[in-house]
């Protein structure tokens, strides 16, 4: 009678041995019961995964079958079975053994370790332990494989479930015990975290402790604007070490997975005005970046014309904008693009560019109406990234055989592609130093220097990023009014 009620339990249950239901949610938030968004919550023994919404909150939901369930990461465990409560396994190395077992409600009940177990056949008499007579799951595990079972000790005797079945063919219950399995949650400037779970359905909220431990310093902001992307701009200024001598253009919506890339720029005369160039600075951030110009909002005084000088300031920036996307309590957590990296800058405000150019986190930089004084040596053999040279028309000094902007890029040009490094030149041949650059929305300049950085911080190679420079699409290469040149880029 006994052993008639356990199989008609078993047979009840058949349908559910051939799928797993995962339904997990819960939320996320920091110590502070703060909401984290963009944090990746991961089942870990399924590597199903889900990223948290601007509420903190995750769901993560499957069935899986036990055709797909059961194939072990690595081989610790082969030819496991349970049978008359003798669990017997073959270990192909020496391991630590677990034996959980379940209710068949989710909740542990015992836990069993023997710990360096040799290579070879290990046993384990769960009949002599004194279980509970209901329903049990029992998972055995060593390294990171495992198996179940489900059996009835009833009366002095167990009815054993997938008995004598090796690893590869064990199926799974669909019941709601997770086999004290592990949710991992990461985000960006937090630490990571463990939680294990007993249940596969079920909500688990998860608190997790950030990295940085100091304050924020929240931006001013000075004005707006817009261009013709489809992002407001906010100018503002912030008093943090690296930046109080910047200004910010940047787009008005921010939030975990904007990934704005970072641009800085240098002005004209080495000024220290960082509104100098505000027409250019607010169409590029109207089309999805991080700007940040060097200066502050009209103010006064500018740099040495040398490169050293122009590096520290420019470097620091980056820094800066990479350690703010870090931080939780910052406004710009996780809007930056961190692994994207330019810069550019006009006439002197070029060196900001160059300064760039050995930096490992750099992308691509440029200059433009700009280029070294001299031969540049140490410089062209930093390049590492592709370069964009844009210069205006030769001036009166290059015509009577003096230097300029144009000489210089040119030669800069000359002496890095000779290198086997990629480059891009184009002059426009009617247009005076800086060009266009201080007319609406920055003139054709600021279309040649956005579309370079659609190209080659966001990959795009359409009608807005390579096909403006490069190809049958190229306007500029077919005008006679403009000189075009590239090597060693596809």
């Amino acid at each position: 009678m006994l052993r008639t009620t356990a199989l008609s339990v078993l047979l009840a249950c058949g349908i559910g041995l051939q799928a797993q239901t995962i339904a997990l949610k819960g939320k996320v938030t920091d110590q502070n019961s703060k909401a984290v968004a963009g944090a990746v919550v991961t089942l870990v023994s399924k590597n199903l995964k889900d990223t948290t919404d601007s509420n903190g909150e995750y769901a993560i939901n499957a069935v899986i079958s036990s055709a797909g369930r059961w194939t072990p990461k690595t081989s610790g465990l082969e030819r496991i079975s349970l049978s008359s409560g003798m669990i017997e396994a073959n270990l192909v190395a020496q391991s630590d053994v677990k034996i959980d077992v379940y209710n068949m409600q989710g909740s542990l009940i015992n836990t069993f370790k023997v710990p360096q177990v040799n290579a070879g056949t290990f046993r384990f008499d769960l009949a002599s332990q004194k279980l509970s007579s209901a329903m049990m799951l029992v998972r055995v595990s060593a390294g990171n494989t495992s198996a179940h079972f489900r059996y009835a000790p009833l009366s002095t005797r167990f009815h054993d479930v997938n008995q004598g079945t090796s690893i590869s063919g064990l199926a799974r219950s669909a019941d709601v015990a997770a086999d004290a399995d592990t949710l991992s949650v990461t985000a960006v400037g937090f630490k990571s975290k463990k939680v294990e779970i007993t249940s596969y359905e079920t909500t688990v909220n998860i608190t997790i402790e950030s990295e940085y431990t100091g304050t924020c310093i929240a931006s001013q902001k000075r004005s707006e604007g817009k261009g013709t992307g489809s992002h407001k701009v906010i100018i503002e200024t912030n008093s943090g070490d690296g930046i109080r001598e910047g200004t910010i253009f940047r787009p008005e919506d921010l939030g975990p997975g904007k990934n704005y890339p970072i641009f800085v720029w240098g002005q004209g005369a080495c000024s220290l005005n960082g509104m100098a160039d505000d027409d250019a600075m607010i169409e590029i951030a109207s089309h999805g970046y991080f700007v940040i110009a060097d200066g502050t909002p009209n103010g006064s005084g500018q740099r040495s014309m040398d490169l050293a000088s122009m590096t520290k300031p420019g470097r620091a920036y980056v820094t800066w904008a990479i350690a703010e996307n870090r931080k939780p309590c910052s406004a710009y957590y996780q809007s930056i693009d961190t692994s994207k990296v330019a810069g550019s800058g006009f006439s002197c405000g070029g060196f900001l560019g160059q300064g760039l150019a050995s930096d490992p986190r750099t992308t691509t930089w440029g200059v433009t109406s700009s280029g070294s004084f001299g031969d540049a040596p140490d410089l062209w053999k930093s390049v590492h990234t592709p370069v964009l040279i844009l210069e205006g028309s030769r001036d009166i000094k290059e015509i009577q055989g003096g230097t300029g902007a144009y000489t210089n890029g040119l030669r800069d040009y000359n002496g890095i592609t000779a290198l086997g490094k990629p480059a891009y030149f184009i002059s426009n041949k009617s247009m005076g130093h800086g060009g266009d650059l201080t007319s609406s929305n920055g003139g054709q300049f600021t279309k040649i220097n956005l579309a370079w950085l659609n190209w080659w911080l966001k990959g795009d190679t359409g009608a807005t990023g390579k096909g403006v420079l490069m190809g049958s699409t190229c306007k500029y290469c077919t005008d006679s009014n403009w000189e075009v040149k590239s090597k060693n880029i596809e």
